[in-house]
């Protein structure tokens, strides 16, 4: 399975997403046009995290995800972008750890390469992505 095509089924597949984008291109289109909540909901429930870290993680409040998803919104572009960064890590971490289990007890564990943080805590941000990135590869 490509990478991107991972970061789909993350995302809760084809179904939940609504598109099944295949390039960066298209998914700079689904990305501009804001991802469903369902998708945020689908990565949320694979990382196994309460709704307060989670909306830190994708740069909103607990409240606006709790608005977003009575309402079954879409997430706006930046947002979408943010929840895009983190599927494509879990994803990532899920291809290398040949597995869900592992790959998401490894997000949560403190990690000697990223100075015993955990990954999970870095993943707000692009610099902290990033460090993961280069640890997982």
């Amino acid at each position: 399975m490509s990478a991107l095509a991972a970061v789909t089924e993350v995302l809760g597949g084809r179904k939940t997403l609504g598109a099944r984008p295949r390039t960066a291109l298209e998914w700079q289109e689904v990305i501009l046009a804001g991802m469903p909540v369902a998708s945020a909901e689908a990565l949320k429930a694979e990382i196994a995290v309460a709704d307060r870290p989670f909306a830190e993680l994708i740069g909103i409040s607990e409240k606006t995800l709790s608005r977003a998803r009575a309402g079954k919104a879409k997430l706006d572009p930046v947002v979408s972008d943010r929840l895009f960064r983190l599927a494509r890590i879990v994803a990532l971490a899920i291809d290398v750890l040949e597995d869900e289990g592992p790959a998401v007890r490894w997000l949560k564990r403190p990690q000697f390469g990223l100075g015993g943080r955990t990954p999970l805590s870095l993943l707000a941000t692009d610099a902290g992505r990033d460090e993961v990135e280069k640890l997982l590869l």
